[in-house]
């Protein structure tokens, strides 16, 4: 018989240590018991347990009901996945009275234009500061949405706080708790599912170790920290727009960074964005010193000036500084779970991080709440002055596609959701020495929000000249640079949209673009036709208003191009014959380029021909119709054999490991929202079971396929290409291809040596005196990588890849892969970097690495048989803001099956 103390020896055996307790949120701080607890109302407190969407979801609703007269619960955005995004607006009793009139004064105070005499200092004398707290963009940085809760209730509750007295006084505070739940969702769900019978501080304890893609991302895998402006993603588009709603002076984005570190808040690294003013900057300094000095009281470490810079205007931090608020971003090294030990032995939990977030959180907000009137003002002062800037220098940008309207029109709505001014001409009229006709976009500089606008549409955003010195510098000794993000992302030239300043105002009679009028379904201009409609022609016509397409006797002819894409893949789904133009036509006296559509009608029913005029009305696509189809002049005729039967392609995408997260998530949502085609996601785990021929295109995302095509696997796709099908492979896969022998050619080293198993550096020794330099020198180097800079792209006008371009794009380069062009018995180089001196639209490119890339292949097309490979250097989707580049990629999976 077991003995009472042999028990208890057991029994503390088995328990695991006592954890050590974190921190309280406010000590000393007594609260009224009427506003419900974390605890009282899903069973754990703020920094006890990682709270998930649903909970968080259940608290707000509970602080709105126990506080109705301070509090408003907006649900602002709707996720891929069905989940609710929700602010919780909180202010005085005074202040929540009249909340609509706080709203509207900011609206006035935010466009100075329209301001009486006085009226901006009666607005600065009466409004609140509004404060913005945003959590969790990032679904595994997760001790930022339990800080977000108990700085509600705290604001709420709190008794005994002087600072919440101030800010409930002067400020209204909107909580974000989670900007990204079904990225929390899903860590939530595998942190539990990796948990061991007490929390595991193990660095690589199932519970820390996330499977691909992890909780970082969104549905489609996108980083929405990314995503600011670009607003591809409904969380992005609601947030944006809910700011817009309530324009903020100040407004903190709170993240997690690595388990080792300890907290960052601004002032930030450099560079700093070129727009950020002197006053904002100062402003920072400000809450950066306030900050600090609640930390030392805390003893909580922290750090500021390293790493985290507002250069790149997508960021939580820098989108706010560009409409005029103080941004900041605030980082807390992650426990990733309950309890992690630090590489020095020491323990980090979870409730660390809630309660450094929320002094942080509370801090600002009182910092904001006591400099009232200063913030204010600021914020007038900036929107004030970015309207000067305006009336000098460049006064407009007129955005035009001849080529490709409908990108223009895309660029223009995606300005306005931005907050930033669009009209569309009702006239004809001239610009920049040029005559444009009515309907073109244009954007007066002249507006508030000239500094976002110039941000995303000049050019060049250049970072200072003593900050690239330094990393040349760097990179000469083989440091990494300090660039945190790219260095480019002028949207013109990423859309392949003319962006043409004019230095005089456009007095042309126009119709100012409205922002709430863009917005339907799920607030995402892009969902597929397929998500929220029948695919069926009948389908359609039921359920939406019928244009009517005039009649013609052959059929109707489409320029390929953006709208035609999208067009092309509803129409091939819904069941309709269409072809394919592999050279230029002409008919009636018009020349239709390489890729052009035509669409037969003796080759479709009346049905389908009247569901064209809809499809054709919702994609923007000029359709011609086509009375006489004798050739007009050069060019193929309508009745050859390179006028090739499409097909709706069967994409097979790979998914999982070992894919790019970030690769496959653009890729997924191009091909599915953007352009309409239904796609099927298979685990590279799985393709073993695949059956190819069931497939006509084959996806390979960024990544090095190795363990997926290997002997018998690689032998099969060999034979599938052969019979017709098409691989496409993007940025890192393109080398995986050579590599295997699938792509002919390589990537090649710094000086352009082959980068290949057999090229291996000389180790004979020498004797005589040898240069220093020279001889520290790696002796097998991969070039200097690009660092995310814009590069232009000579297309090759007689390949179908590059239908509905104009001869040049521009694409995103961000690596140190350089292919060497192939050879013309392999293939062709359909897309090759332009000369030395036009190669660098915009950003940071070395200087060793320029000449190298000079004519070398961006987008290569390889026949196989009767199928194809068809390899990209770059990612043509990055951030699925690269519009002309993610054409290319269409091209191929929509072209590809028919040529």
């Amino acid at each position: 018989m077991i003995g009472t103390t042999t028990l208890l020896l057991l029994a503390a055996l088995q328990a695991p240590q006592e954890a050590q307790p974190y921190p309280e949120l406010a000590p000393g701080t007594t609260y009224d018991p009427a506003i419900p607890t974390l605890q009282s109302v899903v069973g754990h407190d703020f920094g006890e347990e990682i709270t998930s969407p649903a909970e968080i979801e259940r608290y707000l609703t509970a602080l709105n009901e126990a506080a109705p007269d301070r509090t408003l619960l907006i649900r602002y955005a709707t996720s891929w996945e069905g989940r609710g995004l929700h602010a919780l607006v909180v202010a005085s009793r005074d202040n929540m009275a009249r909340v609509e009139d706080v709203k509207a004064g900011m609206a006035r105070l935010a466009d100075p234009r329209g301001l009486a005499a006085g009226e901006a200092e009666s607005l600065i004398a009466d409004l609140p500061v509004v404060v913005a707290l945003l959590h969790g963009v990032h679904g595994n940085e997760i001790s930022s949405n339990g800080a977000a809760l108990g700085e509600a209730y705290h604001l709420l509750a709190a008794r005994n706080d002087p600072r919440v007295d101030d800010i409930m006084a002067n400020a209204v505070v909107i909580i974000d708790p989670a900007q990204n739940p079904d990225g929390r969702a899903r860590f939530v769900f595998q942190t539990k599912i990796g948990r061991a019978a007490w929390p595991d501080a193990h660095p690589v304890a199932a519970e820390h170790d996330e499977p691909w893609p992890g909780g970082r991302v969104n549905h489609y895998l996108f980083d929405l920290n990314r995503d600011w402006y670009a607003q591809t993603q409904p969380e992005s588009r609601g947030k944006t727009g809910l700011l817009l709603d309530w324009n903020p002076q100040v407004a903190v984005d709170l993240h997690e960074m690595g388990g080792n570190s300890t907290y960052f808040f601004p002032p930030n690294a450099v560079p700093g964005n070129t727009f950020t003013t002197e006053a904002q900057r100062a402003s920072l300094e400000v809450f950066g010193r306030n900050n600090g000095a609640a930390f030392d009281t805390r003893g909580f470490p922290y750090f500021i000036r390293e790493v985290f810079d507002a250069f790149y205007p997508g960021y939580g931090v820098s989108w706010p500084m560009s409409q005029g608020a103080v941004g900041m971003t605030f980082e807390k090294g992650s426990a990733r779970g309950l309890v992690y030990r630090r590489s020095d032995g020491s323990l980090l939990h979870y409730g660390d991080g809630v309660a450094e977030h929320f002094e942080a959180a509370i801090t600002t907000a009182h910092t904001a709440a006591v400099n009232r009137e200063q913030m204010l003002r600021e914020f007038y002062e900036f929107r004030s002055s970015a309207v000067e800037m305006g009336r000098s220098g460049v006064r407009a940008y007129v955005l035009y596609s001849e080529h490709d309207p409908r990108m223009a029109t895309r660029l223009a709505r995606t300005l306005v959701r931005n907050g930033i001014e669009v009209a569309a001409a009702d006239e004809t009229f001239e610009a920049g020495g040029r005559s444009f006709p009515a309907g073109t976009f244009f954007v007066p500089m002249d507006q508030p929000a000239h500094r976002l606008a110039r941000n995303l549409l000049d050019e060049q955003v250049d970072m200072p000249a003593d900050f690239i010195g330094l990393q040349r510098e760097r990179r000469a000794n083989r440091l990494r640079d300090q660039i945190y993000d790219v260095s480019a992302w002028s949207l013109p030239f990423l859309w392949d949209v003319e962006a043409i300043p004019s230095t005089a105002a456009i007095g042309v009679s126009a119709t100012r673009l409205n922002r709430g009028a863009l917005e339907n379904v799920n607030g995402a201009e892009d969902l597929a036709p397929w998500s929220r409609a029948h695919p069926s022609p009948a389908g359609m016509i039921s359920t939406m208003e019928m244009p009517v397409l005039p009649p013609a006797q052959v059929g109707y002819a489409l320029p390929w191009n953006s709208a035609t894409a999208a067009l092309a893949a509803e129409a091939l789904q819904a069941g309709m014959r269409l072809r394919t133009a592999g050279s230029s036509f002409q008919v009636e006296g018009r020349e239709f380029p390489i890729g052009s559509i035509l669409i037969r009608a003796h080759d479709n029913d009346e049905e389908s021909l009247a569901a064209l005029a809809l499809m054709a009305k919702r994609h923007g696509a000029e359709v011609v119709p086509v009375n006489e189809s004798f050739p007009s002049g050069s060019g193929i005729s309508l009745g050859s054999n390179q006028m090739a039967g499409m097909k709706a392609p069967r994409v097979l995408l790979l998914f999982d490991r070992p894919t790019s997260t970030y690769s496959t998530g653009w890729a997924r949502y191009i091909l599915e929202r953007r352009y309409g085609v239904q796609t099927t996601a298979i685990r590279g785990s799985s393709l073993g079971r695949v059956d190819l021929s069931e497939f006509d295109v084959v996806v390979l995302p960024s990544g090095s396929y190795g363990s997926v095509f290997s002997g018998a696997a690689m032998d099969r796709l060999r034979d599938w290409m052969r019979r017709g099908g098409t691989v496409v492979t993007l940025g890192e896969a393109s080398r995986w291809a050579s590599r295997a022998g699938l792509l002919a050619t390589h990537t090649e080293l710094r000086g352009g040596a082959p980068d290949t198993p057999e090229n291996q550096p000389r180790k004979d020794v020498q004797d005589q005196p040898v240069d220093y330099l020279e001889a520290i020198q790696p002796p097998r180097e991969r070039p200097e990588p690009v660092p995310g800079a814009i590069l232009r792209i000579r297309m090759d006008m007689n390949h179908w890849m590059s239908s509905g371009t104009d001869g040049e794009i521009q694409a995103l380069a961000e690596s140190d892969r350089i292919f060497t062009p192939l050879t013309l018995d392999n293939g062709s180089n359909v897309g090759r970097y332009q000369t030395e001196d036009r190669l660098v639209a915009s950003g940071v490119v070395w200087e060793d690495t320029r000449p190298q890339l000079v004519n070398k292949s961006f987008l290569m097309h390889q026949p196989v048989g009767q199928g194809h490979l068809i390899a990209f250097a770059e990612d043509p989707n990055y951030r699925a803001y690269s519009e002309g580049p993610s054409l290319l990629f269409i091209n191929a999976v929509l072209l590809g099956p028919a040529f």
